[in-house]
């Protein structure tokens, strides 16, 4: 048997948070596992790694601004004692906040929470859509920028937000500027240490984030109609401070759920669209919705179905592009289980945790598989993030399981054979799809013996095509019972870092991809380990709607109903084409 080879990730994040950034992964190259050593010549153009890593981490700087924006735009409209402890629970959630005051006119503190290093309001130079921001700012060594909200009755709403997350997780690729052309961060790496925009090389191209104005500059190395809403049903979100059940009685509500500070009422003499606005119109109610409901069964009508999570309406254009939201109506994932077989999962990460059965860590043969790394968290939350819970992102597959394998380390380096031995494991405890968003260029006997056991197994098994632009297969793409998922952007174009071949599917979204990291966090990441978890939620959707599908035959249908991309029926850079959820899940139907 051939010695287990050790296999890692190329591209580490592209991108930093959302809600915190991190320091521990190194940027490099769209996100994929790869061998570590003797592979292809990439034929991805340097220029166009940077440009696509600075246009994440623009991304995730919008995605965690808007987040903290919005929190202050609620706040405004809040009066009360009750600021402090909403205040309070969001330095709880999100470290990286040093603290929140109110201010009266004269800028002294009425309220306040945290530990701010200034309320000095002058800061706040910038504009943008009724926010106020100021440039990076230091003091006592650290990084720091002011956000602040002005209230109809002249008091102002102020937040600091420790920057330093992004100085350490930016520390070695990528340096930015703030709207004056200060460099705040600048890169170890001596191609990006820069002390004035005099500085920067003609070829060098900026992403500027909205509103802060800040560039940000990478530079490498080379028939039965089922209703889509249960009548006269509503999810609303409470202040962490009210207590349901006796807000729901004293409002004469049917309280159905508690998921505290989330609820499900009814009002059984109120028609849904009178039932929403008379919960949009009351003050203690922070979000009303309906309570759509769905299911696997038999035809449905052709309606899409909008969640609620905060991220999916204003940044996660690669479900809509998948028609995710056509096909939801068909089929939620209950009752199945995708295998993450990755660098592990954020076990505590409230858009997961809800989802994790028993995990396995394949290194050191433990049950710790928590993830140090993200990608892995990453992948899961693309796969099958919790749904329809108001806040963060949505996932492929709602109401899938998620069964955390951790093969790749810190680093995400593994080997053959903690990948093998994470296969074995994943089919052993009962999953019924596996995703592997990794690779090599060596055939490893060990591991095609695993995929052929998973493979006899009935499960789908799902992979990354590799992110090298590089005809060269990649193992375990390469063999016949994996799904090779390749990727595309956002005009459905093939993306400059996806690797193609005779071997290649189908593509998925892969690029400025929103979803869930580790801490807490969220990221907007880049590459075909992206673009793979689409398609393996999208197998546990087939799943659960026809529990008597065979893997062949899920495969089939994702094949079937794919969106055709570039010349002919197939071809080696798009497969059969960009899948599409709901044609997927209508050839399902019974007709």
């Amino acid at each position: 048997m051939k010695k287990p080879a050790i296999w890692g990730i190329a591209l580490a994040a592209l991108a930093i948070a959302g809600m915190v950034f991190t320091s521990q992964v190194e940027q490099s190259q769209p996100h994929t596992a790869v061998f570590d050593s003797h592979q292809p010549k990439s034929r991805v153009h340097s220029t166009s790694k940077d440009r696509l890593m600075a246009e994440d981490l623009a991304k995730t700087t919008t995605l965690f601004i808007s987040s903290l924006s919005g929190q202050l735009e609620k706040w405004s409209n809040t009066q009360g004692e009750s600021l402090t402890d909403e205040f309070q629970q969001e330095l709880n959630e999100h470290p990286y906040i040093s603290g929140f005051s109110v201010l009266d006119k004269g800028g002294s503190p009425l309220l306040a929470a945290g530990t701010l290093s200034t309320i000095d309001t002058s800061l706040l130079i910038h504009q943008d859509n009724g926010m106020h921001y100021s440039n990076p700012y230091n003091k006592n060594g650290n990084t720091f920028m002011l956000m602040g909200k002005d209230k109809d009755d002249g008091q102002r709403i102020i937040g600091e937000i420790d920057l330093s997350f992004i100085q350490s997780y930016l520390a070695k690729t990528a340096a930015i500027a703030d709207s004056s052309g200060t460099f705040f961060v600048n890169g170890s790496d001596p191609n990006v240490q820069f002390s004035s925009i005099d500085e920067l090389p003609d070829e060098l191209e900026a992403q500027t984030v909205p509103g802060l104005g800040w560039n940000i500059y990478v530079k490498s190395d080379d028939n039965v109609a089922i209703q889509s809403f249960h009548e006269n049903q509503a999810v609303v979100k409470l202040p962490p401070q009210i207590n349901g059940n006796e807000w729901a009685q004293k409002k004469g509500y049917e309280l159905l759920a508690d998921n505290h500070p989330f609820y499900i009422v009814k009002d059984g003499n109120k028609e849904l669209q009178r039932l929403i606005e008379d919960l949009q119109q009351d003050e203690t109610v922070l979000f009303a919705e309906p309570n759509y409901a769905f299911s696997n069964q038999v035809r449905t009508v052709e309606k899409k179905v909008e969640p609620n999570d905060e991220y999916f309406k204003p940044y996660q254009w690669n479900l809509k592009q998948i028609h995710a939201d056509d096909g939801w109506n068909f089929a939620n994932g209950t009752d199945t289980t995708i295998a993450i077989i990755d660098t592990g999962v954020d076990p505590n990460h409230p858009d997961l945790k809800g989802k994790l059965t028993e995990g396995y860590n394949a290194i050191d043969d433990s049950s710790d598989y928590k993830d140090t790394n993200g990608h892995g968290s990453h992948v899961a939350g693309i796969a099958a993030a919790v749904t329809n819970n108001i806040d963060g992102v949505a996932g492929v597959s709602w109401q899938s399981k998620i069964m955390p394998i951790k093969v790749l380390d810190e680093n995400g380096e593994g080997s053959s054979y903690s990948v093998a031995r994470g296969i074995y494991w994943a089919v052993d405890h009962g999953a019924d799809v596996i995703n592997m968003s990794l690779g090599d260029y060596y055939h490893s006997d060990l591991l095609y013996e695993a995929i052929q056991y998973a493979d006899k197994h009935d499960v789908v098994i799902v992979s990354a095509s590799g992110n090298d632009n590089s005809e060269e297969p990649m193992y375990p793409a390469v063999y016949p019972e994996v799904i090779t998922v390749a990727a595309v952007d956002q005009d459905r174009n093939r993306s400059f870092f996806s690797n193609f071949g005779d071997h290649v599917d189908l593509a998925a979204p892969g690029e400025n991809i929103p979803s869930t990291y580790k801490d807490n966090q969220y990221a907007v990441l880049s590459g075909t380990s992206m673009a793979s978890p689409h398609v393996a939620g999208l197998a546990a959707l087939l799943r659960s709607a026809n529990p008597d599908l065979n893997n062949d035959q899920i495969g089939d249908l994702i094949l079937g109903a794919c969106d055709q991309l570039g010349d002919g029926d197939y071809n080696v850079y798009y497969g059969y084409g960009e899948m599409n959820v709901q044609a997927s899940l209508n050839q399902n139907q019974p007709r």
